[in-house]
């Protein structure tokens, strides 16, 4: 017998409703590996957006950014962690394939970095490792690679002033320094794998000092990559005040992911900052009000501009804001 147009009508929607639904019944953040800052992150991040959405939320570690941000511009995977240069130079595709595809939804967090060797060294400034052998190539990270680049220049040196050093991930680099094979290898100073290292051989964090002064280096080949501030003790590798680098994390999403859901999440972010800020201290000096960030190097989702615009979250979007973002979809049009 034939169904009549309108109840098989009736019935498919039913159906793709049901379905969509099924799909929004879990999601996947994809990290940094196991012990990185970013998945210490992503794992509170997790559970607070599967309490508040009650849908379930994984975390999911990768060795580095650059093997999971494809996954993010194809759809294969929600959400991601990234920095804004991982992020920037993926969409712009600067020596790596183009992902043109990612989003951002939020600026997080800043995370502090540096150049890092055992206490025992000689080596206490960036500086110091003119002729030392540096870990310079990490192949699952490619923005490590500017970062540990870009530091260098700031300190009027390049890769041929060092030894260069090539490992897998962050954690390989760490490892190096700890086995004596390495003098120094960059890093957040959050990550577990420092902790551990800094227990096991002791861990300098070297200090950046321009030969020119004090001023603010700004990286042309990192986009966003700035000098940062940190004070002494604030972190158990860094017993003296001291001038390092940062970077921002942003939450990346694929350019067509659902805008209700894209809704959900800020909404989440919003609910749950207060109990994420407890359970992470790097989020601690952020504010909700720096969701919109001028350090974005990659758009914005529609939905996330709409959210913004609309006055349901704590940051603003403005003139410069919509300017910017305008810029950066012109790359790809």
């Amino acid at each position: 017998m034939k169904l009549p147009v309108k109840v098989l009508s009736f019935f498919l929607i039913i159906f793709f409703t049901v379905s969509a639904e099924a799909q929004r019944r879990q999601l996947a953040i994809g990290t940094g590996f196991t012990g990185s800052s970013m998945h210490m992150f992503g794992t509170v991040l997790a559970k607070h957006l599967q309490s508040e959405m009650r849908i379930r939320v994984t975390a999911q570690p990768y060795i580095g950014p650059s093997v999971f941000i494809p996954l993010v511009n194809n759809g294969e995977l929600e959400l991601g962690l990234t920095s804004m240069v991982d992020g920037g130079t993926a969409y712009a595709g600067m020596d790596r394939e183009a992902t043109p595809d990612i989003r951002t939804i939020a600026r997080l967090w800043t995370m502090p970095f540096a150049f890092m060797t055992r206490q025992d060294s000689d080596i206490h400034t960036v500086r110091d490792l003119k002729g030392k052998r540096v870990v310079l190539n990490v192949t699952a990270a490619q923005a490590i690679n500017l970062m540990a680049g870009a530091m260098l220049e700031a300190a009027g040196m390049d890769e041929n002033d060092v030894e260069v050093v090539t490992v897998s991930g962050v954690a390989q680099g760490m490892e190096a320094i700890v086995e004596g094979n390495a003098d120094a290898s960059p890093g957040s100073l959050r990550m577990g794998v420092v902790r551990q290292a800094d227990a096991n051989v002791g861990i300098r964090v070297l200090d950046f000092k321009q030969p020119d002064g004090e001023e603010r280096f700004i990286s042309q080949t990192a986009p966003g990559f700035t000098t940062y501030d940190v004070k002494a003790d604030e972190y158990p590798v860094a017993e003296t005040d001291k001038k390092i680098f940062a970077m921002e994390i942003f939450l990346m999403v694929p350019k067509d992911l659902d805008n209700e859901l894209v809704g959900e999440i800020l909404d989440a972010l919003h609910a749950r900052w207060p109990q994420m800020q407890a359970e992470f201290p790097g989020l601690a000096p952020s504010r909700l009000e720096d969701l919109v960030h001028p350090t974005q190097t990659f758009p914005y989702h529609p939905a996330a501009i709409e959210y913004f615009k609309s006055g349901r979250g704590k940051a603003k979007w403005t003139e410069e804001d919509e300017k910017r973002n305008n810029e950066l979809l012109a790359r790809w049009p």
